[in-house]
């Protein structure tokens, strides 16, 4: 035989491989992925604070006597951000306390 004639015969050997090999895969392929779901994750940036951990902490500074501010740097969040979120917690039937609005008056 020839040099060349080896050559195709070791080419046309590995085709043959390589097409076992993806009948192979073909059939594997449906139930590897039928066994895996997808994680869905919820829509927009994921909370810095849990709902339940948020909840203690609001209602902690609160009674403590801190204010808006004070709460949120507990937090690790904006101020804003904190009262949106309490407002929005309240919506959903979660208990959460107010702060006392306006200023605190001067002591002399």
């Amino acid at each position: 035989m020839n040099i060349l004639e080896e050559l195709n015969d070791e080419i046309n050997q590995l085709e043959q491989e390589l097409l076992s090999l993806d009948k192979e895969a073909d059939k594997l392929q449906p139930t590897i992925i039928n066994s895996v779901d997808p994680i869905k994750r919820k829509r927009g940036r994921p909370p810095v604070v849990d709902d339940k951990r948020f909840i203690e902490i609001w209602n902690a500074a609160s009674q403590g006597g801190k204010d808006l501010r004070q709460a949120a740097v507990d937090l690790g969040i904006a101020p804003a951000s904190a009262s949106v979120r309490a407002s929005l917690l309240r919506k959903r039937g979660k208990q959460l306390n107010q702060f006392q609005r306006g200023r605190k008056k001067k002591i002399q």
